[in-house]
């Protein structure tokens, strides 16, 4: 090989290598923005399979029920996981009031889970980035509907919620919406004391 075909040889070959770096950086340019774009939509959106919804809540029916307006249509959401005091139940007023403070006329955003016997889609509430429905139960507003609760965190958020005593928790006699609803009005029992009975009222969950 002369002494040309060489020189030749070495100016070509760095070119090559040139050519091939920067076409990696860019593979690994466009990798990271698809993973970021990735990572914004499993922030934002549900599992596969599971519908978002978002609206303005233009109703609070209670501590667990809301009207959204999406579009035209008008959708009847009942939070997933949790269940507050019935409207005719003590602290049903002030669990009504509290969601009402917290989304009414508030664009939000839906993940609907479910479909119940109502024709109510049950669903968890997002602020922003805010879980409504944990919100709910860190005020004392609303009991972790545990027949239903996928959600291991909310038994902590509600056995930190009884500890403080707010909300719902600071009655003594406080008794769970589905207790309430099979006619039962009390949760005193003789020889118990208040704090044994919201114990094993967090421990037990219901079948």
């Amino acid at each position: 090989m002369t002494s040309e075909q060489n020189q030749f040889t070495h100016e070509v070959v760095p070119g090559k290598s040139q050519t091939n770096v920067y076409w990696t950086a860019m593979k690994k340019e466009q990798l990271f923005i698809s993973f970021l774009i990735a990572l914004c939509l499993f922030t934002l959106f549900p599992a596969y399979g599971e519908e978002v919804l978002i609206g303005s809540v233009i109703k609070v029916v209670d501590g667990d029920t809301l009207d959204v307006q999406v579009g035209p249509g008008k959708h009847r959401i009942r939070l997933a996981e949790i269940d507050a005091p019935e409207r005719n139940q003590p602290w049903g007023d002030e669990a009504k009031q509290g969601l009402a403070f917290k989304v009414l006329k508030q664009e939000v955003r839906v993940v609907v889970t479910d479909t119940d016997r109502y024709g109510r889609q049950v669903g968890k509430i997002f602020l922003g980035q805010t879980d409504i429905n944990r919100s709910m139960v860190s005020e004392g507003h609303a009991w972790v509907y545990r027949q239903y609760s996928q959600d291991e965190r909310l038994i902590e958020i509600e056995i930190m919620a009884r500890e403080a005593g707010v909300g719902l928790w600071n009655r003594g006699d406080a008794v769970p919406p589905w207790d309430w609803r099979k006619g039962k009005r009390s949760n005193r029992r003789p020889g118990r004391t208040d704090g044994e009975q919201a114990t094993k009222k967090i421990f037990n969950p219901i079948g």
